[in-house]
């Protein structure tokens, strides 16, 4: 190679990476721009609001669904409907188990489902084209044939699958529904499999590679149950259960250390409570949380039918020994919140038990200063005094370890839905409130660093080069709704700058990180506040656990 060449290609290299150098930072601001436009038009509003069996549809999700459905038409062509089929088959069969999948992709759980939910309703019109095709095209047809027997069964199941996807059905047993839909999607796959040709490598070959990614995704499930509960080389973990109020406390005595992320839970099979548990498992949250491995892990449990009403009996009637149990996780994604200076969490119910691991997580890092966190709020909104009580002894710890420098950052204001009960404290610097929570307010106090402390300041006197030190104390209004013992002024003061808000001045304000788990009322209200502050830095998450 001639060396003149050579040398202008790597002239040329050094002189577009130290442009893509210089640019760089361009670059991450123009698409942090363009995020806050997609999100602002396009993921936080609205089409269709949530309804009881449908619902809620964003822009975005529509328009990402009606690109789906496009592409699958513009590839229909006579025949290629049934084949189209095969191929979206595929994603179906790909995950043994939703939340390992999940995990292995990087994703929500809520993004798995909305792919599983997508292919699911993308199969059945595929195939009734490919059905509408044949007859248009009038294929032979007999029920002496192998192949069109197989066809009709593998029809019926289908039929079967889309009949047990209703709600309405779907609640009448979940845990029926769940391994009669397992068992119908291996009959659909095999009669498929038997319809199509056999000379041919394809399109049985599309069966094949979801069948080998349905066996290697069953092998890595049992593989790492196997490997996180020590099988083989411990005895097995031990389930221990009380019951507060209502609800169900499991305690795991794990033979094995675990590394608990806030935010995750685990998949748990006890074999033993009932006659049917042992074909079943069910996620719960983990709430607690610490630093390392974890040797016990705690679990808060709302009852409701099934396994947790089994649960609840065993703890009433004092069987809670020695379960054997077994368990997959922890499964989710954790949010990260270290760079979040304001932190505005909104429960309601049992959501609770989402955020008690974190609420642990950020005082641990601002007490070790390894987070930003200058204000964590906590709404909760419970119906029920008994529901508060559960948590009770909870969120006094985290309120116990919210000392350092008499900081108090944490704020807890519980909201119960009765309006015949005064204002009264409950437990360590948290109050209960009668009545809804007033969101829009506390949201944009939030937003505006109202309740945010600000430390004490040196500030030159005007005509002389003395200091003087000056506590600059909060005048606050309107602080009956949010726990204050010692509030300071308003320090706005972190990564964005506000320009054209009429609730903020032309100052710095901190990025604010808002999360959500809670009623759909509670989930679209903030959705609608939050979609006006995306700008300032203020990000909605919604969590994987969601209360009903």
């Amino acid at each position: 190679m001639d060396i003149i060449p050579a040398c202008a290609i790597s002239a040329g290299g050094i002189v577009f990476f130290l442009l893509l150098n210089r640019l760089h930072p361009y670059v991450f601001r123009f698409v942090g721009y363009l995020s806050v436009l997609v999100s602002k038009h396009l993921a936080y509003p609205y089409l269709l609001r949530r309804h009881r069996f449908f619902g809620p549809w964003s822009r975005a999700g529509v328009a990402l669904q009606i690109t789906f459905i496009s592409i699958n038409l513009f590839c229909i062509t006579g025949s290629r409907a049934g084949t189209l089929a095969l191929v979206t088959l595929i994603p179906l069969l790909a995950g043994a188990h939703h939340a390992l999948l999940a995990d292995l992709l990087g994703v929500s759980l809520q993004t798995i489902r909305l792919i599983h939910r997508s292919a699911g309703v993308a199969v059945p019109l595929l195939c009734l084209l490919h059905v509408l095709f044949a007859l248009t095209s009038k294929v032979s047809f007999s029920l002496d044939n192998t192949q069109d027997v197989f066809a009709v069964i593998g029809g019926s199941s289908l039929d079967l699958l889309l009949l047990l996807a209703f709600p309405i059905v779907r609640r009448l047993s979940y845990e029926v529904f769940l391994r009669t839909h397992q068992a119908l999607s291996l009959l659909l796959t095999y009669a498929i499999w038997r319809h199509l040709p056999s000379d041919k490598a394809f399109p049985r070959g599309y069966i094949y590679i979801s069948t080998g990614l349905f066996v290697a995704m069953l092998i890595l499930q049992a593989g790492s149950v196997v490997f996180q509960n020590g099988i083989f080389r411990h005895h097995l973990s031990r389930a221990a259960l009380t019951h507060d109020n209502g609800a169900v406390k499991v305690r795991l005595q794990l033979q094995k250390p675990l590394e608990i992320d806030p935010g995750t839970y685990i998949n748990l099979w006890m074999p033993a409570v009932s006659f049917g548990s042992f074909l079943q498992s069910h996620p719960f949250m983990v709430i607690s949380w610490g630093p390392g491995k974890q040797h016990i892990i705690d679990l808060l449990i709302e009852p409701q039918r099934g396994l947790t009403r089994d649960l609840l009996y065993h703890a009433k009637e004092d069987h809670a020994a020695n379960f054997l149990v077994l368990f997959s996780g922890p499964h989710g994604t954790s949010v990260a919140m270290d760079e979040y200076e304001s932190i505005l969490m909104v429960a309601s119910g049992f959501g609770i038990a989402t955020h008690l691991p974190y609420l642990k997580r950020l005082i641990y890092g601002y007490n070790s200063r390894r987070v930003q966190a200058r204000r964590i709020h906590l709404v909760w909104q419970i119906r029920h005094k008994a529901d508060a009580v559960v948590a009770q002894s909870l969120l006094n710890d985290a309120l116990e370890d919210d000392k350092l420098d008499d900081g108090c950052i944490l704020s807890i204001s519980i909201y119960l839905e009765s309006n015949d009960i005064p204002i009264f404290p409950f437990g360590k610097r948290a109050t209960i409130y009668p009545g809804v929570a007033p969101l829009s307010r506390i949201f944009h106090e939030e937003v505006m660093g109202k309740h945010i402390k600000k430390p004490e300041v040196d500030t030159i006197q005007h005509g002389t080069k003395a200091l003087e030190r000056q506590n600059l104390k909060a005048n606050v209004e309107d602080v009956e709704d949010i726990e204050s013992s010692t509030q300071a002024t308003t320090a706005r003061e972190g990564k964005m700058l506000v320009t054209g808000k009429p609730l903020v001045s032309r100052d710095r304000v901190r990025a604010n990180e808002l999360k959500v788990s809670g009623y759909n009322d509670v989930r679209d209200q903030l959705r609608d506040l939050t979609r006006e502050y995306l700008e300032e830095g203020v990000s909605l998450v919604e969590l994987d656990y969601q209360p009903n």
